[in-house]
């Protein structure tokens, strides 16, 4: 067996290597195993990115690991673009969006910062091992107590709003507050990016509020990239741990998770070799690391039923396109590299694109999120509601036709985007899988809804980092709080295995 470690960490996503850093600075000797032959997971693949947007760390993680503070004090706030019905841009940025009429304008605003101040709440618990179902330990007491003194700050009638549409669904909010319309529907979109589920769906509020209070440390819900992009990102990370004395190897895919008795003894890889540690942390998906990685053999059978039932099906494909000139857009200029373009005209054709992917086939009208990289000229688009099992399967002709009604639907925002494309690459939720080690092709390793957050991520029983088998962490995206680059998943992952002693 090759020389021992203190820990490895399996994967080198962003998670993974803030994970690894934060071990490797506390005197531990780490080792970071990945199966590419690149650093960075879904966010550090320069010639095919899936991760989503945004791509900055949290501000916390950043000071802690001592990281170039460029990447905090160097981002930027991206501006999101959607068009209205008069075919007229709006520009939107946090609570603050242009283009529109002033009551419109003054109603959206209220409603964002009311949003923003609501989502705080839940991000009090971001940087926080969620609280178990049972007995609380005192950090966990300690957690609790400040999100209820965030909630009780909030004031009698905002609380009392809170707590009355938390579980309720974004489009009934929304329709309430500003009416249906590209503004509800970029909101919408937020909502549901990702994830299988319409605006109409049940508790899509609370992701929504989720999902800014994922990015409220950047100010309310904004949407931010770091100076030099994910590629700063992914080796301002890399960089750390390295300095800090660990390692990392890539093309070294782990083929089985070691136990000893009762705990993790450490990995094989699919060559053959055996390295042995007391900690093992995966960035891998839960239904990977647990019933390929670890094995069934070594967890309670209620256990496994929880983990093969959870929710992990991938509803989003990514599409690159290479053009031959920046995208023009509808009304004048052109789509930059500090915007993201949102075709989401309303919240009826979200939850009509939705309609169609939850039986299996791809919608006719895609709502889609895009940016653009102005040094590749390459226009990146997540596609939503791409279903993984999608009906016939995800052949070249799926591709083709999720493709083509992708530039069709382009053409509303960018006219004439079909003729300047000379090269197109299309990653379905299966590739996802294949390629990523995420269990079903989900961005996220698993739904973001409410029976699968906070003390129920990824499921009941496995929601505080630490599995049955002693000495084995999840440190990924599948872990509280969750997808994003905000890398908390991995912080607080390697802050728990500390906590527990850390070998």
């Amino acid at each position: 067996m090759s020389p021992r470690y203190d820990a490895i960490i399996i994967g080198a996503g962003h998670n993974g290597l803030v994970a690894a850093a934060t071990l490797a600075r506390k005197g531990r000797k780490v080792l970071v195993l990945e199966a590419r032959d690149h650093l960075g997971g879904m966010l550090g693949d320069a010639e095919f990115r899936v991760a989503p947007l945004p791509y900055a760390l949290r501000p916390e993680i950043i000071k802690a690991l001592q990281l170039d503070q460029k990447l905090l004090h160097g981002t930027r706030p991206l501006e999101t673009l959607t068009f209205g019905a008069d075919g007229q841009p709006l520009r939107i940025t946090g609570g603050h969006v242009t283009g529109t009429d002033a009551i419109t304008e003054h109603d959206y605003g209220a409603l964002y910062a009311r949003l923003g101040r609501q989502a705080k709440v839940l991000g009090a618990m971001i940087l926080e091992t969620p609280p178990g179902l049972g007995k609380a330990s005192l950090g966990e007491a300690t957690a609790l107590a400040r999100m209820a003194l965030k909630l009780r700050l909030l004031g009698k009638t905002e609380m009392r709003d809170l707590l009355r549409i938390v579980l309720s669904n974004v489009w009934d909010l929304l329709n309430d507050e500003i009416g249906d319309g590209p503004l509800a529907g970029a909101l919408a979109m937020d909502a549901t990016l990702g994830g299988a589920m319409g605006p109409r769906s049940p508790g899509t509020v609370l992701t929504l509020l989720y999902r800014m209070a994922s990015q409220s440390s950047h100010g309310h819900g904004l949407r931010v990239m770091p100076e030099g992009g994910p590629d700063a990102l992914v080796k301002a990370l890399a960089d750390c741990v390295t300095a800090a004395g660990g390692g990392i190897r890539t093309g070294a895919p782990v083929e089985k998770i070691l136990v000893d008795g009762d705990r993790a003894a450490g990995v094989r890889l699919a060559s053959g070799e055996e390295i042995a540690a007391p900690l093992v942390l995966s960035n891998a998906s839960p239904k990977v690391t647990l019933l390929t990685l670890l094995g069934v053999a070594h967890l309670d059978g209620e256990f496994v039923r929880r983990c093969r039932t959870s929710a992990s099906k991938g509803m989003v494909a990514r599409l690159d396109f290479d053009i031959v000139e920046p995208p023009k857009l509808r009304g004048g200029g052109a789509l930059t590299s500090g915007q993201r373009l949102v075709v989401a005209p309303t919240m009826q054709a979200i939850e009509t694109a939705f309609n169609a992917a939850k039986y299996g086939n791809l919608p006719n009208r895609p709502v889609l999120e895009a940016t653009y990289d102005g040094a590749a000229r390459r226009l990146s688009v997540s596609a939503q509601f791409a279903p993984h099992d999608l009906t016939g399967g995800w052949t070249d002709d799926a591709k083709a036709r999720l493709s083509t009604s992708v530039l069709t639907v382009l053409d509303d925002a960018l006219p004439g985007i079909a003729p300047t494309v000379h090269g197109t690459r299309v990653m379905s939720p299966v590739d996802i899988e294949v390629g990523y080690g995420a269990y079903g092709g989900h961005w996220h390793h698993g739904e973001l809804r409410v029976d699968q957050l906070l003390m129920l991520r990824p499921f009941d029983g496995a929601a505080q980092y630490r599995m049955p088998v002693a000495g084995l962490y999840l440190c990924g995206a599948g872990a509280h709080p969750g997808g994003d680059i905000s890398g908390a998943a991995g912080f607080n992952a390697a802050r728990a295995a500390l906590r527990d002693g850390g070998h």
